[in-house]
């Protein structure tokens, strides 16, 4: 089994499989082959328009000239992982090693919701901008013009 690294492989498979399945089987292998050779160039023509939207995602988020805003939510994200880290991890272990008693330390409910919620919105939002949908509200969650 070979490694495809151009995809065409994987369009040119996908279209076969359509055309078997979908097209009447009374079809020539003529006509089999031509509209195969139609749904590749369609498929292509597919991927080629979300790698391009994908790329001009990443080079407009490179090219904005806030860094803080620019880095604000992935911030939002690290700052609760280490409140996680730091509560959850390293304090027990700490007192774990140290032969202390393991302290009670709590992170509230409403650090939960918040955090799952900033986490969950960003990443729905940028799952969506990376597909390349542009509307208002993937603007909104991820500080796009």
């Amino acid at each position: 089994m070979g490694l495809d690294l151009t995809g065409l492989g994987s369009v040119a498979d996908f279209a076969g499989t359509l055309v078997e399945r979908f097209f009447p089987p009374k079809m020539t292998d003529a006509e089999k082959a031509q509209a195969q050779i139609s749904l590749q160039t369609m498929l292509q023509k597919r991927e080629d328009g979300l790698i391009e939207a994908q790329k001009s995602i990443i080079v407009s988020e490179m090219q904005q000239g806030d860094n803080f805003t620019k880095r604000a939510r992935p911030m939002l994200v690290y700052a609760g992982l280490i409140f996680i880290f730091l509560v959850h991890v390293l304090l027990p272990m700490i007192a774990f090693f140290g032969k202390q008693p393991i302290p009670e330390l709590t992170l509230p409910k409403e650090f939960w919701w918040a955090w799952s919620g900033v986490c969950g919105i960003w990443v729905i939002g940028r799952s969506a901008e990376k597909k390349g949908t542009a509307n208002k509200l993937v603007s909104m969650i991820t500080g796009g013009n």
